[in-house]
């Protein structure tokens, strides 16, 4: 069933996060891939033990700075993800953005534990890992996914035959892509003392128009198309510009949404979730969380979304979370 919002509905932010749980960078368009967006979460902080760190643990790791080279000034230089960090003197970090069979051969195959998903990957190094050790006051690895692992999503996934490849991410938590509303932001600060902002809630990409807060928690299915793409009489376009989305399920929150974005300290009323765990344990397939945000699955691979572009709502429904075995 189709939505009478869709037509009103866009996306007002991107953003990508190339180490999981570490600052994000705001973007105007980003590439589809079977992952997420191109680059997000392709890397993880660990221990030694190589048991994936987040800002759970670490609240200082939001103020590490990833930044996508793809053009370098520098003559004969290949593209890299630079790293810095808020208040850290030392010289960022360079890291090849797409690592050369050669390159690769060089760094320390690993296995990391994330959640109940064991991932492949590759050790980054000694002088990474000095270098976050330092500023995060103890030891780590930077590792950095292996290219061929496939690690699947396990909420709702979508059928296989509904996608171009099966549902899957790299470090993400579970989903490639989140999704949330300025609608349901506003909704949230008004009940707040101290305003929070989308980065508390790290989603990927942020629509605007729906309306009501929360609406999106009733998409099953939305296509993200260019603002000049015409559509049919079904409400709904039929060619490579669109990227479809299935809207696999909510989002539960934890601790993390009470991180200060620019300051990397928990907040000691423990805001916003208090009031998240008050009036948003809505899903009755994880009654004891809190949500906020939708998670999604790309069906078609290869499209680039970008700021502004409309999100047409092709069906819409019921969510209940299942966790695969």
């Amino acid at each position: 069933m189709a939505s009478s919002c869709g037509s009103q509905v866009h996306v007002a932010q991107l953003f990508i996060y190339p180490i999981k749980s570490c600052g994000g960078i705001a973007v105007t368009d980003a590439l589809v891939t079977k992952n997420g967006f191109l680059h997000d979460r392709y890397w993880v902080i660990t221990d030694e033990a190589y048991h994936t760190l987040t800002q759970r643990e670490v609240p200082r790791l939001v103020l590490v700075k990833p930044r996508i080279v793809e053009h370098p000034e520098e003559p004969g230089l290949a593209p890299y993800l630079a790293i810095t960090a808020v208040g850290y003197n030392a010289p960022e970090l360079r890291l090849s953005l797409y690592p050369t069979v050669e390159e690769t051969s060089k760094f320390k195959p690993c296995q990391v534990s994330i959640w109940k998903d064991t991932v492949s990957g590759y050790d980054m190094g000694d002088e990474a890992a000095q270098w976050l050790g330092e500023f995060l006051g103890r030891p780590v690895r930077l590792i950095r996914r292996a290219e061929n692992e496939v690690r699947h999503s396990r909420v709702n996934a979508p059928a296989p035959k509904l996608l171009e490849a099966p549902a899957q991410t790299a470090f993400a938590d579970d989903a490639p892509f989140l999704l949330a509303s300025t609608e349901s932001l506003q909704d949230v600060n008004e009940r707040l003392d101290k305003l929070v902002d989308i980065r508390n809630f790290r989603p990927n990409i942020v629509v605007t128009g729906g309306g009501q807060p929360f609406t999106e928690e009733t998409w099953k299915r939305v296509q993200v198309v260019p603002q000049s793409t015409p559509t049919n009489v079904n409400n709904t376009v039929r060619d490579d510009t669109a990227t479809e989305l299935y809207v696999t399920a909510r989002c539960t929150r934890c601790v993390m949404t009470t991180n200060d974005p620019d300051e990397g300290v928990l907040a000691p009323n423990h805001q916003p979730l208090k009031t998240l765990m008050g009036y948003r344990r809505v899903d009755p397939g994880a009654k004891y969380n809190a949500c906020f945000g939708m998670n999604c699955v790309p069906a078609n691979l290869g499209q680039v979304i970008r700021v502004n572009d409309r999100v047409i709502i092709c069906e819409t429904g019921l969510h209940r979370r299942v966790a695969a075995a």
